[in-house]
């Protein structure tokens, strides 16, 4: 374990996960290894998924909504003729089927995902049913049926036909896609069955696999300096929403929960001038030097901290 006060230290890990081991366990290792009790992650990857796995530290863990609710980039592989009952290779086999699609039926065929669609999620996930996890349930074999949701693809591709029973595709897609439930239901509408055999994440909202780490989980020691030399700052998840700038008076004032109109701020009118249609957004966040205080929201031209930053 790190010796050195880890509680110093916000922001987020971007891991590398490897195959074989699931989110929760690599959030634990870390929190175990560094001594860190606030650590979360943002997004689940698969036991059989690699590939970029944001883990909050400290007050970042406020903000694992934000990573959640981002696009996402993923490679996933489809071995054609089977489907499991994980929709993955770690599954049982339950149906088979001789149809194996050639690329025109593929190409066509993924045009009618590209949108917005519904899609029913797999039953090995971790949905939580009367306070209990899907894939507790499944396991169990308590029967499921989880209703569809609607969630959005933005771009869908084939990539590489291997041979006549695998291909390799690549989507970017939004929150809540489950990507071995969009292979299965690819093949269903191919009129075949399909599963998917290797799955990687390529981003995360901001977070691409230039900023991630490795860490083979598998060896007894972990490099300490390896991790915290690349923790990405917590503002780094809010690139979308708008940024007003404070003096140490007002974030002062703003820890304290106090409320202040917009227009006594001294860059106010930067601000007005930067986001003219900041009343549009939910969420603002405010900084001083180059550091988050807070998300705020403005309401009738006050300002009001909603979720203030405490760094130790």
């Amino acid at each position: 374990m790190v010796k050195s006060n880890i509680n110093k230290f916000n922001g987020w890990i971007i891991l590398d996960k490897q195959q074989g081991i699931t989110s929760r366990q690599a959030v634990t290792k870390i929190s175990n290894f560094l001594g860190v009790e606030k650590i979360g992650h943002g997004g689940t990857l698969d036991p059989l998924a690699t590939g970029v796995l944001p883990i909050a530290i400290g007050e970042a863990t406020k903000f694992i909504s934000f990573i959640q609710n981002k696009n996402k980039k993923y490679s996933f592989t489809i071995k054609w003729g089977e489907t499991t009952d994980t929709d993955d290779i770690e599954g049982k086999v339950l149906e088979k089927s001789n149809i194996r699609p050639n690329k025109d039926q593929i190409n066509k065929t993924l045009i009618s995902f590209i949108g917005k669609i519904y899609q029913k999620p797999p039953i090995y996930s971790a949905i939580k049913i009367d306070g209990k996890r899907s894939y507790t349930l499944a396991r169990n074999n308590v029967a499921i049926e989880h209703k569809p949701r609607q969630i959005e693809i933005f771009e869908i591709s084939l990539k590489k036909i291997v041979n006549n029973d695998i291909a390799e595709f690549e989507v970017i897609c939004g929150k809540g896609t489950y990507i071995r439930a969009l292979a299965r239901d690819i093949a269903q509408k191919l009129n075949t069955k399909g599963h998917v055999i290797k799955l990687r994440r390529h981003f995360v909202g901001n977070f691409k696999e230039k900023d991630t780490i490795f860490i083979d989980f598998f060896e007894e020691i972990i490099h300490s300096p390896s991790i915290l030399n690349k923790i990405q700052p917590i503002e780094k998840v809010l690139d979308d929403i708008p940024a007003l700038f404070l003096t140490e008076i007002e974030a002062r004032k703003l820890r304290q929960g106090q409320k202040f109109k917009l227009s006594s701020l001294k860059f106010c009118n930067d601000f007005i001038i930067k986001y003219p249609n900041y009343q549009k957004f939910e969420k603002i966040f405010t900084i001083i030097n180059n550091k988050i205080i807070a998300i705020i929201e403005i309401t009738d031209g006050f300002v009001k901290p909603k979720r203030v930053i405490n760094f130790y």
